[in-house]
């Protein structure tokens, strides 16, 4: 089904029109700091913040403008998640498991007092609704609350016939309700999170790329397109934007695009009929949807039918469709904005965060970044500065990705095996 277009329809993201970045002064940046950050989303505007408070002189470079890349454009959804429940983390990684399932929640912790205490970003704690997309799919997410609960998170499992009052949908089999979840305007935080590490000292240096890395521990020359810069440590916050200035990194993520789309203003009743709670609402396939009320009472609806890349025109038409499918009382409801953007995907779908030839790094959220992101950057800063250990993601072993210059050839195949595997 083609898209109903509203009269002001754009292709632009609809987060980056209703926030104002700060638009830093071009110029060369300086010639020496103690800490070089690649990359000014969440990840590396928190760890500009924190070493900064802690005294260090900081240097954030990005080769786009402040708010261009996906840390504004995501669902604005702030989740406490691994792609593991806590009794698998525990069973394959033993005492670290645990460590991981506790600092998931504490980035959860930090992003939600940044976002009621330091920064005006619409947040609110909504909870989350994961939505079993078929019959196969009830006894995994009834599982995952069960396993939820005893390990302290507040779950509970609803039947189908109890899902009426939390999602104007017939089309699931199950669900369930995840109390620890958020929702914020994510260009308002990313943008709050800019002008946080610039009143903390750092200084930021946007349409300035680095394109090449020399060092060791202790010592680092960066190149940029507008000068050279020597630093005691190398930051690299690229997440699913990693280029050849560590071409390690860039081996162990591959970006994978995904869209959303934005109806236009919905009427009060409307939208309480599609959301009565306003949770995050996402479902249980590999290509997965997700979904939200916006602040100012749109529906944004985000997902792919695929793992390759596809113009915005075709997601958009894809998204359009699935959305009036799940929820029939928005045919006929026009949409006003379309956009997309890359997310960071692992070959184990975890966060991964260390050091490589000197140079420190953390990546790969694999979706659910807007918490555990914006948090490895914050500890990976406290390390460098004496006042936390490594996150428990750095002891990964943190895999490449098989014949990763190849991928665009072999994701349709993948995304054809994922697409049989919803299909159950």
């Amino acid at each position: 089904m083609a898209a109903l277009l509203s009269d002001t329809y754009r292709e632009v993201c609809l987060w980056q029109t209703q926030a104002e970045p700060p638009s830093p002064p071009l110029g060369p940046p300086p010639t020496q700091a103690d800490l070089v950050i690649i990359g000014a989303g969440l990840c590396g505007l928190a760890a500009a913040a924190t070493a900064a408070r802690a005294g260090r002189s900081v240097v954030v470079l990005d080769k786009e403008r402040v708010g261009w890349g996906a840390s504004s454009r995501n669902g604005g959804m702030v989740i406490p998640e691994l792609k593991a429940g806590p009794t698998t983390l525990v069973k394959k990684y033993g005492d670290n498991g645990r460590r991981m399932f506790a600092e998931v929640n504490e980035a959860f912790d930090f992003v939600e007092d940044l976002a009621t205490t330091e920064i005006e970003c619409d947040y609110r704690r909504s909870g989350m609704l994961m939505l079993a997309h078929s019959d196969f799919q009830v006894r995994g997410v009834r599982h995952d609350a069960e396993d939820m609960q005893a390990h302290g998170s507040p779950a509970r499992f609803l039947s189908r016939d109890q899902l009426d009052t939390e999602i104007g949908s017939s089309a699931f089999a199950a669900g369930m309700v995840l109390e620890r979840t958020g929702g914020l305007h994510p260009a308002q935080f990313h943008a709050g999170m800019a002008r946080r590490a610039l009143d903390s000292g750092a200084a930021i240096h946007d349409r300035t790329a680095a394109i090449n890395l020399v060092g060791r521990p202790g010592f680092h020359h960066v190149t940029t397109t507008r000068g050279e810069i020597v630093a005691r440590d190398v930051f690299v916050a690229t997440n699913a934007y990693a280029d050849n200035v560590l071409p390690w990194l860039a081996k162990r993520v591959t970006p994978v695009a995904s869209y959303i789309i934005a109806t236009a203003v919905l009427e009060p009743d409307l939208a309480s009929s599609v959301s009565p709670t306003g949770r995050m609402m996402v479902d249980t396939k590999n290509l997965l949807f997700y979904w939200r009320l916006t602040p100012d009472g749109r529906l944004a609806f985000g997902g792919r039918r695929t793992l390759d890349p596809v113009d915005v025109t075709t997601a958009r038409d894809f998204l359009y469709d699935s959305m009036v499918r799940l929820h029939p009382q928005l045919s006929g409801t026009p949409i006003d904005f379309a956009w997309g953007g890359n997310v960071a995907i692992t070959l184990d779908r975890m966060p991964h965060a260390g050091r490589h030839d000197g140079a420190w790094y953390a990546t790969g959220c694999n979706g659910s970044g807007v918490a555990t992101n914006t948090w490895l950057g914050h500890r990976i800063a406290q390390h460098l500065t004496g006042q936390a250990d490594m996150p428990a993601v750095a002891r990964l072993r943190h895999s490449a990705i098989p014949l990763a210059k190849l991928s665009s050839s072999y994701l349709p195949l993948v995304s054809r095996y994922f697409t049989w595997q919803d299909s159950r």
